[in-house]
């Protein structure tokens, strides 16, 4: 009785250590893909227009977009474009993307990174409980004008798939970065 106590013991917090493993490395992964992406947003011939005015409150209707860098500065998404392969049109794969966080599958309370590529959604990670983004000018004030951001602070706070039996809630995990879109960098934009 004494070994199979010490074994159940061990097993449930095998499965605790994985599900915490599956939720950072969940955060890890996202950041990683959402940074590379916004890293590229601009980048194209000085024959695209670059994106400029104030950003609008919803997500863009159509796609591609009709500017290059960042389209939509949204606190909850954020949209982007680049010619990846300087053909000087936004029409190719990955040149026009979205991050949002979306309830996936509908009323299912569970919510994943969704990553929209040329008007298709994709799941990026699962359990993610907050996905926030804030738009810097160079002097790292607050901006919502297109033609000013030079650095994007993300936010992405994952969860574990289970409650934790222990304190009845689920594990959570926030992740923090500040990226620098390289091509809104230069002079002139």
């Amino acid at each position: 009785a004494a070994v199979y106590s010490v074994f159940l013991v061990q097993n449930k917090e095998l499965r605790n250590q994985e599900q915490i493993t599956e939720m950072q490395q969940n955060a890890r992964m996202a950041m990683e893909m959402m940074s590379r992406d916004l890293m590229m947003a601009g980048y194209g011939p000085s024959t695209l227009t670059r994106c400029t005015g104030t950003t609008p409150t919803t997500k863009p209707a159509s796609s591609p977009y009709s500017c290059l860098g960042i389209v939509v500065a949204n606190i909850n998404f954020v949209s982007l474009s680049a010619d990846l392969n300087g053909n000087g049109v936004l029409t190719d794969a990955g040149e026009n993307l979205t991050y949002d966080r979306y309830e996936s599958p509908t009323g299912s309370g569970n919510y994943a990174l969704g990553r929209t590529s040329n008007g298709t959604k994709n799941p990026v990670v699962d359990n993610v409980s907050a996905l926030t983004f804030t738009y810097y000018k160079a002097d790292g004030t607050v901006t919502d004008d297109l033609s000013l951001i030079r650095n994007i602070k993300i936010s992405i706070t994952t969860r574990t798939a289970n409650v934790d039996p222990s304190t009845g809630n689920y594990r959570e995990f926030t992740l923090t970065s500040t990226v620098t879109p390289r091509n809104l960098m230069l002079s002139g934009f």
